[in-house]
């Protein structure tokens, strides 16, 4: 295998140095010694309208400090609504970048594909899919400029980034079940309406020194379905392959070591998280083809973007070649429909594979996976147990529905934003249900403006009699995003409804849980919520 770095002069010949037509992106005019600024972006997309009829540039969202957050709509021919993408056959992708403003290859590459897609070499692929891309999703962070030193420590340039916040200091690759944020809940709104099959989602690593230039990964969280086993068993192993065969560039599953002492390598390798706070296991829990790229920080910038392009472009490729099977499992992982939902999860047992690591030295910072080392250049192939994945510590049953009582109107809210379908009545009626009973309330230190909180407790059963004009919500788990509710509403969830304070004065100790479950789809006849 040759190593990445060898591969630098042949990549930016292959695929950074496009005959541009007087359009490139601030990264390509400068020789990869800066990255665009909010202005550029837009300046791009502009001049890049004026050359296409293939896309249509619409806004996300307005980002905390008043600016526009664009997406592009690109196909051939162009579509102008979801209905008409979804008519059309095609696997619609959606591509975010920029989420965390200092990771900054991710929006060079999203601009030059775009560019490559409508105009230029790559224009085929772009007769396969519905292409919606958000080259700048985190516009305020993007604009807060800073040496690379500060706002993204130990990465490999360029020297000014951008921080990885947003201009209300949220880490907005946290925000998707609580959905605070202006930029997170314009993505829900999009991502709801246009209803993609696959999500791509832009970073950088930090933390461990290793032999490839990119990693990635599939959504992690345990509640699985078709899309996620076959992004995972499929589509991302034969595109480690077509990286390796065809740009000569080396990727595997992100993570990092357990412990970066040369001669503790073998401890293992281990992935990130399989909460659905994460952009990429939320989606893995909608049912969707859901991909994790992570340039990684120790290459060059050049590396950085050329390896983001080629995996992205990869990925459409195949994407595009494998339509009607990408539509069958996420059709199919509508369908689905488990009789139990993981609420909280542990890393999986691992398997034995080998990985390249580069050996370091010791700078008086620790070895953990993410302290800082020394580098050699050397590196080591090593066989070492990989934690890639996820299982349950704790499931709890589906029942046919959730019963939430009609004070809880911002809890009902949040739900439609996520695009779970929520019904009312306001008929009396009688019911075998199933209650919570809270043994103890836990809250864990600040975080993401929150306490988050856990409860410990177990569900009985209960006779309940209402009368009529008291209104309830009533949520069917016989939707497509049932899992995703029951993840959502179950008490013991590890990122549910109750991690993120929106039920805190309802959680006592010996109280019962206001949201109650029936076995049973509810007989009550219901008016969906506008």
């Amino acid at each position: 295998m040759m190593h990445w770095r060898g591969w630098v002069g042949v990549l930016a010949e292959l695929c950074l140095v496009p005959s541009l037509g007087g359009q490139s992106t601030r990264a390509e005019r400068t020789a990869f010694r800066e990255t665009s600024s909010y202005a550029d972006v837009l300046m791009f997309l502009d001049s890049l309208q004026l050359l296409t009829k293939e896309i249509r540039v619409a806004t996300l969202a307005i980002s905390p400090e008043g600016r526009r957050v664009p997406y592009l709509v690109a196909a051939r021919p162009l579509v102008t609504s979801p209905g008409e993408a979804q008519r059309s056959g095609k696997p619609i992708v959606y591509l975010q970048a920029n989420i965390h403003a200092g990771e900054v290859e991710g929006k060079e590459a999203a601009q030059m594909l775009l560019r490559d897609l409508t105009t230029g070499q790559l224009r085929p692929l772009l007769d396969k899919v519905v292409l919606l891309v958000v080259p700048i999703y985190n516009t305020d962070g993007n604009e807060r400029l800073g040496p690379g030193e500060q706002n993204r420590p130990g990465q490999n340039g360029p020297a000014q980034v951008g921080q990885n916040t947003s201009g209300q200091l949220l880490n907005l690759n946290r925000d998707y079940v609580k959905l605070e944020a202006p930029e997170s809940r314009g993505a829900a709104t999009v991502l709801v309406a246009w209803d993609p099959d696959v999500f791509i989602d832009l970073h950088t690593t930090n933390g461990s020194y290793h032999g490839y230039v990119l990693t990635y990964a599939p959504g992690l969280n345990p509640n699985g379905n078709p899309a996620v086993e076959l992004t995972r068993d499929r589509l991302l192993p034969q595109v480690r392959r077509r990286m390796q065969e065809r740009h000569r560039q080396s990727t595997f599953w992100y993570g990092n070591f357990r412990n970066q002492h040369p001669d503790s390598l073998a401890q293992g390798w281990e992935t990130y998280d399989g909460r659905a706070r994460f952009g990429t296991n939320w989606m893995g829990l909608r049912g969707r083809v859901a991909i994790l790229s992570e340039g990684y920080s120790n290459a060059d910038f050049r590396s950085r973007v050329a390896a983001t392009y080629n995996f992205v472009r990869e990925v459409i490729a195949l994407i595009g070649e494998e339509s009607d099977l990408i539509k069958q499992v996420v059709d199919a992982s509508d369908r689905l429909r488990p009789d139990s939902v993981v609420v909280r999860s542990v890393l999986a047992p691992p398997s034995i594979q080998p990985v390249v690591a580069e050996i370091t030295r010791d700078l008086s910072q620790g070895a953990s996976g993410f302290a800082p080392r020394q580098r050699t250049g050397v590196y080591r192939t090593i066989r070492m147990p990989v934690y890639d994945r996820f299982t349950a510590r704790r499931k709890e049953a589906v029942p046919a529905a959730y019963l939430v009582p009609a004070r809880l109107k911002e809890l009902v809210e949040l739900l439609r934003r996520q695009g779970i379908a929520v019904g009312v009545t306001n008929r009396s009626w009688r019911a075998s249900v199933q209650v919570f009973t809270i043994d103890s309330v836990s809250v864990d230190a600040p975080f993401e403006g929150h306490r988050t909180v856990q409860v410990e407790g177990r569900w009985g059963n209960h006779t309940v009699d209402t009368a009529a004009g008291a209104a309830w919500y009533i949520v069917n788990t016989d939707q497509p995003l049932g899992t995703l509710a029951a993840y959502l509403l179950e008490p013991a969830s590890e990122d549910g409804v109750v991690t993120w304070n929106l039920l805190d004065r309802e959680l006592q100790p010996g109280s019962s849980f206001p949201i109650l479950r029936q076995r049973t789809r509810p007989a009550v006849p219901t008016v969906a919520v506008p």
